[in-house]
């Protein structure tokens, strides 16, 4: 072997060593690097309670000293100019076929009440600048849901078409009103649902909707409701109610308190229910009034009493408290009273109305 080959041979041997030792040093690091990431990744961080007191006695404080609350809610705000807000209001089917729902659960306030077949349909309370993607199924107009809309001050009222009455009386009282029928450029039909839940409408177009035809209607002021901190629930508190809208339990509201947030989650069909984004749904307060009605005609449209005077039943904090609603005509604002006759102060937040026929009962435990 020549002087040339055994050096060529001597540096092939060494390169092997090397390349074996950079191999093995290539793959310490790499198990180094993985072993610290998993570690990072599934060792839960501590929960630092001392922080978290802070900030909630810091927020308790900001509630308590709220310099300006929005009257549609209660909720604080930042400034005056949000304190009476631009208002829609858009009727929300809750047919079977329509579950999952949509843009129920960023309405601050939501009237539940049965139409045709005890089946319960929404008309939810937005503020106009509340953002919003997608909210529907939109359907039709009833007759008693606009006695409750005039409650708001001319707010902008969104549906798909309705009953002869319910139109009637929308031109008759100069309704704010979009319709997707005449102005259906304001919603969209999904083609993932059949038609007629299949209708929808957004931020985006109502907004376009209330800056094109707002000066065409007069804005009315109105009366909010009486909103008070109230202490949160520790014993004996009000954990579940059931509000029986339709005699089978398919539509059941039944709402769950929950200490930990205070407020009531909703359950429906015997599940809790959840929004097509799967957004759950609770409220800060829920309402209970109870009133007559019957069916009109042979379709099972209905007649409910909205002006009078009735029981009701005033869920807040894991509290019930029970009086009276009144209301004394079309355009006032429906009231609640104990028993000593003093206004039922209502916790801020999401306010839910549940409209319940005296001939269902409410249960509650």
């Amino acid at each position: 072997m020549s002087k040339r080959q055994k050096i060529q041979n001597y540096f092939r041997a060494n390169d092997s060593k090397y390349i074996y030792a950079l191999s093995v040093v290539v793959f310490l690091f790499a198990l180094s690097l993985m072993i610290w990431f998993l570690s990072k990744a599934f060792v839960l961080p501590e929960i630092d309670n001392k922080n978290y007191v802070e900030d909630k006695e810091v927020l308790e404080e900001i509630e308590e000293n709220c310099e300006y609350m929005r009257k549609l809610d209660g909720i604080c705000v930042e400034a005056d100019r949000y304190i009476d807000q631009k208002l829609v209001a858009v009727m929300i089917e809750n047919n079977l076929e329509a579950w999952p729902l949509s843009g129920l659960a960023e309405a601050s306030i939501v009237y539940e009440a049965p139409v045709e077949g005890n089946i319960p349909r929404f008309m939810a309370i937005y503020a106009v600048d509340t953002v919003v993607d997608q909210v529907g199924p939109v359907r039709s107009a009833r007759p008693y849901y606009l006695d409750w809309l005039d409650e708001y001050g001319g707010a902008m009222y969104m549906h798909v078409g309705g009953s002869p009455e319910a139109l009637e009386l929308i031109d008759k009282y100069e309704v704010f009103d979009i319709n997707e029928f005449y102005r259906g450029w304001y919603f969209w039909r999904s083609t993932n649902r059949t038609a007629p839940h299949n209708t929808y409408t957004s931020t985006e177009l109502w907004g376009k909707a209330y800056d094109k035809y707002f000066e065409y209607h007069n804005e009315e002021d109105y009366d909010g409701w009486l909103f008070q901190k109230i202490e949160n629930c520790i014993d004996e508190c009000v954990n579940k109610i059931d509000v029986p809208i339709a005699p089978w339990n398919s539509y059941h509201a039944v709402w769950s308190f929950d200490k930990l947030t205070q407020k009531y989650i909703r359950f429906q069909g015997g599940e809790q229910m959840f929004e097509m984004d799967g957004k759950e749904i609770y409220a800060d307060t829920v309402i209970v009034q109870m009133v007559n009605a019957k069916v009109i005609d042979e379709i099972g449209r209905k007649e409910i009493e909205t002006i009078g005077s009735g029981d009701v039943f005033v869920f807040r904090n894991g509290v019930v408290l029970e009086g009276k609603w009144k209301k004394e005509s079309r355009k006032d604002r429906t009231k609640f009273y104990d028993e000593s006759g003093d206004l039922i102060p209502l916790q801020s937040g999401k306010i839910w109305v549940e409209i319940l026929p005296v001939d269902r009962k409410l249960e509650w435990e």
